[in-house]
């Protein structure tokens, strides 16, 4: 595995280019892309190199969840393109094809959350995205990592879409329907009518088996990152929200905004303009870089509407701001995202960039890189995969620890908001969000080896002094029993082995 090394390099982020128009099927061909520079942020991390997949692709999506009986730990799962799910096990270093899904398409979006139906541990999900290249579709579906199988779910209810975004967080308080932890459906396009790029935001209840229709996005996006992390304080939020970045739409071909979604007030409100600008981009939560506290949102990839780009930045909740981080290996556009531990030869968490395009046309790659934070060896309980939350509206926030949304708090329509102005980089203060307007992926990572520095406190740097092991008991299953017959029992194909694995690969008997 080859070790990429540091960045030195300190230019000034690029600047936001003019007005381009976001011609119907810009989700699917854009103009050829080149890496674009990248601003060094003080504490940085590495990008390694890691066996291809066994599939090439685009447009297709990620998630990261506990790997299936044959592989080992948290796997990262490459979702779509077509009928393909293949895993890679950083532990073992090697990519496995699993189940197709039932419905082969492209331009959809996939999260982690609990499975519905009474079915134990969390599901690997894949939302609306486009069949044939010209239909787009409602479709949903739920990979269970403990059966191996696809389950099917009730469709989006705003009808098809593609090229959405997909994140995980509580459900939001006082919509009716909907209890425990949510499966958010953020905008996307249509490919019809006089204005296909959506604001529409859509959230799936697990515990109920139930979507309901939440606040909508301020700007409407296609082809966005879409990220669940914790909130950020600065604009008096709490808990875990969802954050959408990038996309775009009519007046943009690439967005530089990015917005956050507060399930306490069903609302969203912006945040500050990320460093680029980027649409067909890719979003992932994972512990910060050492030197910044809690959770970070990372933008990965996408195109300027002109260039590929290779940039990687990341938003810090607790201060506001966006830094930009070494550049990956390969520009790309129509890439996945997803945070895991780190292959087994770096005790860190990494973010995952998965497929996409790096050519001027629109030919796949299967190449997989992994941005090593630097720092994150350091953090508790980095060999453990994200835990179910133990209670409705309890989300296990990246880095350990837990977030709960508070009970009774009502929605913007039934009772009046909050201030929540926020000091932006540079001064001047972003108004509070409407209340018409609305979007989270743990990330994970491994555990600390004898003689390393000892783990820091949250929002601190190591002090020297040993800390304990944290509590990795699993939550108890509180899903009720649902009306699935259809799709239960689950039946277990067995996992096929990678050609372009570097391990040799044989899955467990049952």
């Amino acid at each position: 595995m080859r070790r990429m090394l540091h960045s030195d390099q300190d230019e000034s982020p690029p600047g936001r280019t003019g007005y381009r128009g976001w011609r119907r099927l810009a989700v699917l061909a854009v103009a050829p892309l080149l890496a674009l520079p990248s601003t060094a942020a003080s504490a940085q991390g590495v990008w390694l190199t890691l066996p291809q997949m066994p599939t090439a692709r685009a447009y297709l999506a990620g998630a990261a969840a506990k790997c299936p009986e044959g592989l080992h730990g948290t796997c990262v799962y490459a979702v779509g393109a077509d009928a393909k799910l293949e895993a890679y096990s950083p532990a073992v270093g090697t990519w496995a094809t699993l189940p197709p899904l039932k419905t082969p398409r492209s331009n959809l979006a996939s999260t982690t959350a609990p499975c519905p139906g009474g079915v134990r541990g969390d599901c690997v999900y894949a939302i609306g995205g486009l069949v044939g290249g010209t239909t787009t579709v409602a479709t949903v579906e739920a990979y269970s990592t403990e059966t191996n199988a696809w389950l099917t779910l009730p469709s989006l209810p705003g009808g098809p879409r593609a090229s959405l975004g997909a994140a995980t967080a509580p459900c939001p308080t006082g919509v009716g329907g909907l209890r425990g932890t949510c499966v958010y459906a953020l905008g996307g396009t249509t490919l019809t009518g006089g204005d296909p790029i959506l604001t529409r935001v859509e959230a799936y209840s697990p515990a109920t088996n139930t979507w309901a229709t939440v606040s909508s996005l301020q700007t409407a996006r296609s082809g966005l990152g879409a990220t669940g992390a914790p909130c950020p304080g600065d604009l008096g939020l709490r808990g875990t929200c969802v954050y959408a970045v990038g996309g775009g739409n009519t007046g943009d071909a690439a967005l530089i905004t990015a917005e956050v979604y507060s399930p306490e007030l069903d609302g969203w409100q912006p945040l500050p303009d990320m460093p680029t600008e980027r649409g067909l981009t890719a979003a992932a939560t994972a512990p910060c870089p050492d030197g910044m506290t809690d959770g970070c949102v990372y933008a990965v990839g996408g195109t300027n509407g002109t260039d590929n780009l290779a940039a990687l930045d990341a938003y810090s909740p607790v201060t506001n701001a966006w830094v930009t981080l070494p550049p990956m290996p390969t520009a790309r556009r129509a890439l996945a995202a997803a945070a895991a531990p780190c292959p087994k030869t770096r005790k860190s968490d990494c973010v995952y960039a998965l497929g996409g395009i790096p050519g001027a046309d629109e030919t796949p790659t299967a190449r997989a890189e992994a941005f090593a934070i630097e720092g994150s060896e350091q953090r508790p309980g980095n060999d453990q995969p994200p835990q179910r939350p133990t209670q409705p509206g309890a989300v296990t926030p990246p880095g350990g620890g837990q977030q709960q949304n508070p009970a009774g708090q009502t929605r913007p329509d039934q009772q009046q908001r909050p201030p929540a102005a926020a000091q932006q980089p540079g001064g001047g203060q972003r108004p509070p969000a409407r209340p018409d307007q609305q979007q989270a992926q743990p990330g994970t990572g491994q555990q600390q080896k004898p003689g390393q520095r000892p783990p820091a406190k949250p929002g601190q740097r190591p002090s020297g002094k040993p800390a304990q092991k944290p509590s990795t008991k699993p939550a108890p299953d509180t899903s009720p029993q649902e009306n699935l017959e259809d799709e239960l029992p689950f039946v277990r194909p067995p996992l096929e082995e990678s050609d372009g694995s570097s391990q040799e690969f044989e899955p467990s008997a049952r």
